[in-house]
Order: C-alpha cells, then sequence, then structure tokens
C-alpha cells in the first residue's frame, strides 16, 4: 500500500503533466525543462513515458527504501513534493510572462 506522501506525489505530477499538455497546446505556455521541452518537440507521447517513467523509478525507490528508513523516505517525499510544486509553478509564471 503506498503512503501519503507517495499519492501525493503522484497526483502532483499527474497534474503537472496534465496542466503541461493543456497550456501548451493552448500557446498559453512552453515547458520550462528544456529536456522535457525536447520530448514533447519529438511527440506528446514520448513527454508522457518520460515523466510517468521517471515518476515510476522515484516511487518504486522509494518504497523499497521506505523498509529501511521511513523518516527518512517520508521527509525526502515531503520535500520533493514542495519542491516540484515550487518549480511547476514558477515555471508555469515564469513562461506565462516571459516565454509563452
Amino acid at each position: 500500500m503506498l503512503h501519503k506522501e507517495t499519492w501525493g506525489l503522484i497526483l502532483l505530477v499527474i497534474a503537472d503533466s496534465l496542466s503541461t499538455y493543456w497550456f501548451v497546446t493552448q500557446g498559453y505556455a512552453t515547458e520550462f525543462n528544456p529536456i522535457m521541452n525536447w520530448f514533447i518537440q519529438i511527440s506528446w507521447s514520448a513527454f508522457f513515458a518520460v515523466k510517468f517513467a521517471t515518476l515510476g523509478m522515484a516511487i518504486g525507490l522509494a518504497e523499497w527504501y521506505r523498509r529501511r528508513n521511513p523518516l527518512f523516505v517520508r521527509c525526502w517525499l515531503r520535500f520533493g513534493a514542495i519542491a516540484y510544486g515550487t518549480l511547476w509553478i514558477g515555471g508555469a509564471v515564469l513562461t506565462s510572462f516571459f516565454g509563452g
């Protein structure tokens, strides 16, 4: 069973992925991450595949290591979610005003 921090990060990545798709296809923003922007140029399928493969590996590693050090994993997943959310919002604002 996945913990709440894990579910929070999963939901955050899903929301980011879907909002990126919507904002970019509507012309409101561009992808802030140049590597992920490169995948968008290849195809949206490539973008989503890389996004969710990366998420899957991170979650898999976190859940595996949680058995050894649950406090460490909980703290890092929370930190990761805060950092991810900050970059998501910051990137959306920056590209909306300066790069979209």
